[in-house]
């Protein structure tokens, strides 16, 4: 046996010999997986794409403390940072926003490459497979465009030693864009439907919620950024066209327990998710299969991100009414919270007014004084730091990706902006929402205006809107997805940069008036205990001449920190070392 296996190890090295180094490292290990035998049925093209649901970690909750998409915009109007976020100052040298997306859809094109070599494969299983790793490269070839406008369109592998592919210049959005919409239409037409599908996976209905947010974003930045050789409309009925694929399927409905969508740990069976990120931790003395921290950022002794007045005011009144109709009073607690649509308490825990010197829970300390606590089960608060998942970043609260709530409001602004938005789009849109989740009364259509139990809502003169109906959609779906992660974007698409200037819309950072906080100092005072010097919270709070609770030392608040838009802001700079290595990118105007 010994002189056998020498015998085998001599022919083995007189072969080397024979055919030279090169040959050998070129060939196929035969004793283990490679790139060349891996691909042999449907089982390796699953297991490979379990790679790229890993991208997907950014656009649910995140893992550890790193945050994911949820409560983590540092520029919004929707509610202040612990730290002032300033726009990009400069260009700077490398950008994973530019590299990331790149480096994640090469992954994608690898996969689409090798379906064909999988042997006795399905034609249906193919095209499953295909369309998975189509929705893969659309989702970060999305990312770019949201980012970066004109970028470089990839749809294969690209050899390092091709000169003209690393030297091209940017594809322009309106084809970027036709190009992502193109894979998620693939992804729709061919994707296994969830019935088919494994649980929890990138199926024909995520495709279609997708395509309905791509198409929805493009369609408002070619209209109202007047983007050349756009086709807006074309990009509306899209939208239009994917959400309805959602909704004609009857897969899901709107519930009426809109905080469980967000701090549930088991969002399995849940009729609003289509698609969401499972976390599991096992307790005190377990291990953390896998955790995050939303809610552990919300009740940190660091000041948590606080809602700001703008978005407070955003709510409708209990009668369905916007608060510029009303006789809206933010100088009592009572006139915040009371009479509201009921996803404003669902948002802000109307309880406490947690600014500096007032610590709440754990050293709660809000950055405005409303505390958003959307994600914060409170309810089991006792229950949760028994067994260590209270704070972060050991959170189990499994995490929305793509929810049917979203899906309603693409089809409705789709239809407002297209200007065919009727009664019956309405109906099974954005007035289930309005009715199952904020409680409050149905819109009715007039025109391009809207009515309330036969009162018309006047035009809101904050809101720049094209007219009532679009104002009042988009009021509902900020409401709907507050703290979600879509305000910077639906900002940036509708050419309203101007909402994050601090000095042209100070309520984007401010809070709580300095009434209310005087207010809440009384009543936490009168219930005993340990007494709170009002002028001691004052003192230790900013506020603004108009007596309002700002995070940062505003000019208004005497201090210099401040933000002012330029247009060129709409889109980030192309990284300077990656215009080194390909001069023919250009650079974005304005940089």
């Amino acid at each position: 046996m010994k002189k056998n296996i020498f015998t085998i190890l001599l022919a083995a090295i007189v072969l080397v010999s024979l055919s030279g180094c090169s040959e050998y490292l070129n060939r196929v290990p035969l004793d283990s997986n490679s790139d060349a035998t891996n691909w042999s049925n449907e089982a390796a093209i699953e297991t490979y794409s379990w790679n790229l649901y890993g991208d997907l970690s950014g656009w649910s909750y995140g893992n550890g403390w790193t945050r994911g998409q949820y409560h983590s915009e540092p520029l919004t109007d929707d509610y202040s940072t612990e730290s002032f976020s300033q726009f990009t100052v400069s260009i700077p040298g490398d950008a994973a926003s530019w590299s990331t997306p790149y480096e994640r859809i090469r992954k994608a094109n690898v996969m689409l490459a090798r379906i064909d070599q999988v042997p006795n494969l399905p034609e249906a299983a193919a095209n499953h497979w295909r369309g998975v790793a189509r929705f893969f490269r659309a989702l970060h070839h999305f990312e770019l465009l949201k980012t970066y406008g004109d970028v470089v369109w990839v749809d294969g592998e690209v050899d390092i030693a091709d000169a003209e592919a690393l030297q091209r210049a940017r594809d322009n959005r309106v084809t970027v864009a036709d190009n992502i919409v193109a894979d998620l239409q693939f992804a729709v037409n061919n994707c296994y439907a969830p019935s088919k599908a494994a649980a929890n996976t990138v199926n024909n209905m995520v495709a279609a919620a997708f395509l309905s947010r791509v198409a929805l974003y493009e369609g408002a930045w070619e209209k109202y950024h007047g983007t050349a050789g756009g086709h807006a409309d074309t990009f509306y009925n899209t939208a239009k066209e994917a959400a309805g694929k959602v909704i004609s399927s009857g897969l899901y409905t709107i519930n009426t327990t809109y905080k469980k969508n967000y701090m549930a740990q088991n969002l399995s069976g849940n009729t609003e998710m289509i698609l969401f990120k499972r976390y599991a931790y096992m307790g005190s003395g377990g291990a953390t299969t896998l955790a995050h921290a939303t809610f552990g950022w919300s009740d940190s002794s660091t000041p948590t991100w606080g809602l700001t007045k703008s978005a407070v005011e955003n709510y409708a009144m209990s009668n369905g009414l916007p608060t510029h109709m009303v006789e809206y009073d933010d100088q009592t607690i009572a006139g915040v919270f009371e009479n509201r649509d009921a996803r404003l308490t669902a948002t802000v825990y109307k309880e406490v007014i947690p600014v500096t010197q007032l610590a709440y829970i754990e050293g709660i300390v809000s950055t405005t004084g409303y505390w958003t606590y959307k994600f914060v089960p409170l309810d089991e608060y006792n229950v949760r730091t028994g067994n260590s998942t209270w704070n972060g970043p050991y959170n189990d609260t499994d995490g929305p990706i793509f929810a049917y709530p979203e899906v309603l409001l693409n089809y409705a602004e789709a239809c407002a902006e297209l200007g065919s938005c009727t009664q019956s789009d309405l109906d099974k849109t954005v007035n289930v929402l309005r009715q199952r989740h904020g409680n409050i009364p149905a819109l009715t259509v007039a025109g391009t205006g809207c009515s309330v139990n036969g009162t018309a809502i006047t035009k809101d003169p904050k809101d720049p809107a094209a007219n009532v109906l679009i104002q009042e959609i988009r009021r509902e779906r900020r409401s709907e997805l507050m703290a979600d992660g879509f305000r910077h974007a639906d900002l940036m698409r509708w050419a309203l940069g101007e909402n994050l200037d601090t000095a042209k819309n100070p309520d984007g950072y401010v809070g709580v008036s300095k009434a209310v906080v005087e207010e809440y100092v009384a009543k936490y005072n009168a219930q005993g205990g340990t007494q709170v010097s009002l002028d001691k919270v004052l003192s230790n709070n900013y506020f603004t001449t108009s007596g309002y609770k700002s995070p940062y030392n505003t000019p208004d608040c005497g201090g210099s920190i401040a933000r002012t838009w330029n247009d060129k802001y709409y889109l980030e700079p192309i990284p300077g070392n990656q215009l080194t290595l390909d001069p023919n990118l250009g650079q974005n105007p304005g940089w």
